[in-house]
């Protein structure tokens, strides 16, 4: 608590420090009242060197679904930014560049292989321990994935996180959402603008090798430790010391030869908008290639280098039919090309991470692979025999929109209809091949494997999915006597998911929503739906999801007129009931679809009696259907105010959140006797309570200008109830924190025979030695066993996340940085500290011996009969916490001279980078803690993208 406690100060420091240079100044600035230059969580635009601009709070407006609210219209609680404000940098995957930005919301890579898919998201953490608890990602109020657009197509970003604004979702909107809006044109305001970047991804972070000496010596070690033999004798490891025999005592490197240190990455576009009164347009263009790390792939029929292309295009148009009847086109188009080893990469990098060094010469004497009975996948013949695979995937993301005005009704009201279509295709191709190993090391030689010759593999299309969706109703927006403002709409919806190889996905909504305010102080607001889902079963489909908002602008109130220092004021509050659809499993871990139906499958043997052999075909209840399954349900309170101070240079939104979710899906806790399962049942509960918080300051001295963002989150997620299938108490994660695990209570290692024997029975391996882990007796039975395996709060989601940025311009010169860092997680390293050859690595040159015990961090070796070792245990636990420097970005733009001079509107030219920097206790041993797989096991390397970049418009 001390450190959150710490680091909540630091962040308050920072600004107060702000706020101490704006009082200390003796320049002075000029503003109205209730301005200020920032907007939501995020970095203004760098502002020109000639004037700092004076932006109104209260009127910044702020995307909803299918609408926008200015912020002193609005009730809910929503971080926001401009896409303006982030760096353009070539990433695969849009999501990183939002990293740190936005209070509640919180990214994490989970992987680096280009192309993406590596990441995850979470909305004030995650308040439920069942699957399909992220957030819903929203590009222009329809559910699509925007990691793979380019970031020329989007023109905000918001994050809901109440219920008065998820709940216009129904089902859908009880893990938080992010709405992503697209680009539009402007009237008569023509723009031409280019983009080109250029860069490396570097590696890192990657396991180190072991050579042959160290890694015979340890493996030798390791065997006697069971009392085995030693496997290599003194003149094997001389010979592997001093490399005297390459071709019987070879010494690999697979890292050094097949590994690069970087990659290069560039993105390209260019974007045309403008318009007239009547029609505006927007249309990009873009491609991006970012090339993978592998060597040695080229051979004279193919280069199998894993590989990631994509080209974007998006064109939206806006036409005014009439002076009633608007129409709006919003279509996106992308391609995107992923190559991939013939064997796959993860199949090659699991080569070059575990495959021992001495296992083989990667080529024979006479030219030929080499290779053993034990280890046939040669990675030179991976890269150079084995083919390639490439997928192609294609999207098509169109909507139209259709808005009637009807005022001859009634002034202010207006119909609606909008219609989307999403097709997703993916093609695959490429070629096959297959090589031959030789071991020559015995007589005769023994080949292995089958060679083939180069082939073409099965070119098909491999999936295809078409989603639309239905949103027709009416808005009504009038004031009346200039105190009474209504702001309503109400949508009907209907959503269809098609793809041949499954059922479709269907649901329907009733939706409205209602905002009124009274002389622009007092705000009331109502967001309802009423929405069904096919996954449930008859007449139990279809459920009413209410919530309320309220708000007070307390800065125009009368009293508040000689508050020089309050420029704005607002407090707001929601409350609500909010639904989730999560996918039900079976016992066996697989998804049901419709989990009310009871299905038979077809088994050997029947399920009572023996009068029939075990290969006889019967019919088994497998899943027994579950017609009470129902959605998840959220209760949510959020109490948020908004200020600003110091001439409204300074900005501060804070926001208190309580949830409680109930009805999570769960496995049954029943006897085994009825003889079949069951599918899941509501038998979850889990509390969330928590606090973001979001800061900006602001300030201009001449020609220097600052800009300063932070933003911090702190969310609790504690289980109250979860079935107990063992019936342990001390196995209960009820009371403990989501996503917690399981582990033994290590108390140190075992350091002589007498220790052990005066201790409880470690019953997890067969023989325990001195220099095994030994464990807390927790049920006191004087045995170590599953029962004494115990319920933590140790989680791998963090309790705080957090971010914070500067922006500074002096002159044509700027230099910006955003960082994001996470406390309170733990991460478990078992499997990756042991990972390597036989799960032997360099760090376990620091593995207990007799001759270490006193300064060994690891356990002995062993490679059998090593379970007590090997068993999850707080042993190898570590902190996950860690700070980023997510990106850092200096630039030089055109003065305004030479802009006239060549009739163009400006140009800049910077140099940036992403990951250039992390803090955090696994630095030592060089491990990434947010990705702490890479570079280890089968997971692609941790890698820092740097690039240099220009951009012109025109």
């Amino acid at each position: 608590m001390t450190k959150y406690i710490t680091l909540t100060g630091a962040l308050i420091c920072l600004l107060n420090l702000a706020a101490s240079a704006q009082l200390a100044s003796t320049a002075k600035v000029t503003t109205n009242r209730n301005s200020t230059v920032n907007n939501g969580d995020s970095l203004t635009q760098t502002p020109n060197t000639n004037t700092t601009p004076q932006i109104d709070f209260g009127s910044q407006e702020v995307a909803i679904p299918f609408a926008t609210r200015t912020r002193a219209e609005l009730n809910y609680a929503i971080s926001s930014l401009n896409a303006d404000q982030l760096p353009k940098l070539p990433l695969s995957n849009l999501s990183g560049l939002l990293a740190g930005r936005l209070s509640g919301y919180l990214f994490n890579w989970t992987g680096n292989l280009p192309g993406g898919g590596n990441l995850s998201y979470q909305v004030r953490g995650r308040s439920s321990y069942a699957n399909g608890s992220a957030p819903m990602l929203l590009v222009d109020g329809v559910v699509r994935d925007f990691e793979d657009m380019d970031i020329n197509e989007i023109e905000s970003v918001s994050v809901l996180k109440d219920a008065g604004a998820l709940n216009w979702y129904g089902f859908g909107g009880g893990n938080g959402a992010v709405l992503v809006t697209t680009r539009h044109g402007t009237a008569n305001q023509r723009l031409i603008a280019v983009d080109a970047q250029g860069g490396f991804q570097v590696a890192s972070n990657l396991i180190k090798p072991l050579n042959s000496y160290q890694f015979a010596t340890l493996y030798n070690q390791a065997l006697t430790n069971v009392g085995q033999a030693p496997a290599y004798n003194d003149a094997a490891l001389e010979a592997y010391k001093n490399h005297s025999d390459p071709y019987l005592y070879p010494d690999n490197n697979y890292l050094d030869r097949f590994l690069k240190k970087g990659a290069p990455t560039q993105r390209y576009s260019i974007s045309f908008s403008g318009g007239s009164d009547r029609i505006r347009y927007f249309t990009t263009i873009s491609y991006f290639n970012q090339q993978g790390l592998f060597k040695e792939t080229k051979n004279d029929n193919y280069n199998s280098n894993y590989g990631y292309q994509r080209y974007n295009f998006r064109i939206n148009l806006d036409y005014d039919v009439s002076k009633t009847l608007s129409i709006t086109l919003l279509s996106g188009l992308r391609s995107e090309i992923r190559n991939d080893v013939g064997d796959g990469a993860s199949a090659v990098l699991n080569n070059l991470y575990n495959l021992p060094p001495n296992a083989f010469p990667l080529l024979n004497d006479d030219g030929t692979y080499g290779g053993t009975s034990q280890f046939q996948n040669n990675p030179l013949g991976q890269l150079q025999a084995t083919g390639y695979s490439r997928t192609t995937t294609n999207v098509l993301l169109a909507s139209i929109m259709a808005k009637q005005k009807l005022d001859f009704l009634t002034k202010g009201l207006s119909a609606n209809i909008f219609f989307s279509y999403d097709g997703y295709g993916n093609y695959g191709d490429g070629l096959s091949q297959n090589y031959s190993v030789t071991n020559k090391t015995v007589t005769p030689a023994q080949t292995y494997r089958t060679p083939a010759a180069i082939a073409y593999r099965s070119a098909a299309f491999q999936t295809n999915t078409k989603n639309n969706e239905l949103w027709m109703g009416f808005d009504y927006d009038r004031t009346f006597s200039a105190n009474h403002k209504v702001s309503a709409s109400v949508r009907a919806q209907q959503y269809i998911s098609a793809a041949v190889d499954r059922l479709d996905y269907r649901e329907r909504m009733l939706v409205g929503r209602a905002d009124y305010a009274y002389k622009g102080r007092y705000m009331a607001g109502f967001t309802g739906s009423y929405a069904g889902s096919e996954n449930y079963a008859p007449g139990r489909r279809f459920g009413f999801f209410p919530a309320i908002s309220a708000g007070w602008l307390a800065s125009n109130e009368r009293f508040m007129s000689n508050a020089k220092s309050v420029g704005y004021l607002k407090f707001r509050a929601s409350a609500g009931r909010s639904g989730n659809v999560g996918p039900t499993y079976d016992a066996n871990g697989n998804v049901v679809r419709l989990p009310y139906r009871t299905l038979f499958t077809r088994g050997a043997g029947p399920l009572l009696g023996s009068s029939f052999s075990t290969s006889t075909t019967a019919y088994l209840v497998n899943p027994a259907g579950n017609p009470l399954t129902t959605w998840e349900t959220i209760e949510r309170l959020n109490v948020g105010a908004d200020v600003t101070l110091l001439n409204n240079a300074l900005s501060v939104s804070v926001d208190y959140f309580n949830e409680t979710r109930h009805d999570i899906m769960g496995p049954p806790n029943l006897p085994g006797i009825l003889g079949m399962s069951i599918a899941q049942v509501n038998s979850g509960k889990v509390s969330s309570k928590g606090a973001d918080f979001s800061g900006n300051y602001t300030r201009q001295w001449g020609d220097l200008q600052l800009a300063l963002n932070g933003n911090f989150t702190y969310a609790k997620n504690t289980v109250l109830e979860r079935t107990i299938t063992n019936g342990l108490d001390n196995q209960s994660q009820e009371g403990r924190y989501v996503n917690s695990g399981h582990y033994y209570i290590a108390e140190g290692l075992f350091q002589s025979q007498e220790e052990i024997d005066a201790s409880p029975k470690q019953s997890l391996s067969g023989v325990i030695r001195p220099g095994d882990i030994k464990y807390r007796d927790v049920n006191k039975d004087n045995v170590i066993d599953a029962k004494d395996d115990v319920a933590t709060d140790y989680t791998d989601i963090p309790k705080i996340y957090y971010g914070f940025g500067i922006n500074l311009r002096y002159k044509q010169f700027d230099l910006s940085s955003q960082f994001q860092g996470v406390e309170g997680r733990t991460i478990n390293l078992n499997s990756i500290l042991r990972g390597g050859p036989n799960g032997l690595n360099q760090l376990m040159l620091d593995a207990w011996t007799p001759e270490t015990a006193a300064t060994a961090k690891y356990s002995r070796l062993g490679l059998t009969d090593n379970g007590n070792n090997t068993a999850n245990s707080t042993f190898w636990l570590r902190s996950g916490d860690f700070l980023k420097m997510r990106t850092a970005e200096i630039g030089y733009s055109t003065p305004e001279k030479l802009n006239q001079k060549y009739r163009f509107k400006g140009a800049r030219i910077f140099i940036g980078g992403y990951n250039l920097l992390t803090f955090s206790k696994l630095n030592e041993l060089d491990i990434d803690p947010e990705t702490p797989g890479a570079g280890r096991g089968t997971s692609f390397p941790y890698v820092k993208t740097y690039s240099i970049g220009i951009n012109v418009k025109i």
